[in-house]
């Protein structure tokens, strides 16, 4: 596989992990309300994961944390 592809591969996995982890969150909080459900919260978190603003933030905190690895990696090795 092409450094590129996985590259990238990496930084979609850390996007699909940080989505999973708010999902947990916003579904786990509706249940603690009391008239919270399971659909409501999948539904909230739907609401919110679709926002163009949170798919901003989520790409850039997994490329830049990416980078940061990246290069502090090719720092020691020099």
């Amino acid at each position: 596989m092409p450094l590129i592809v996985r590259n990238v591969l990496d930084v979609l996995i850390a996007v699909a992990m940080t989505a999973a982890v708010a999902f947990v969150i916003v579904v786990s909080s509706h249940f603690l309300v009391a008239r919270g459900s399971s659909l409501q919260g999948i539904l909230a978190w739907l609401t919110f994961i679709r926002r163009p603003d949170i798919i901003g933030t989520m790409m850039l905190t997994a490329l830049v944390t990416f980078g940061y690895v990246f290069w502090q990696r090719h720092r020691i090795r020099k």
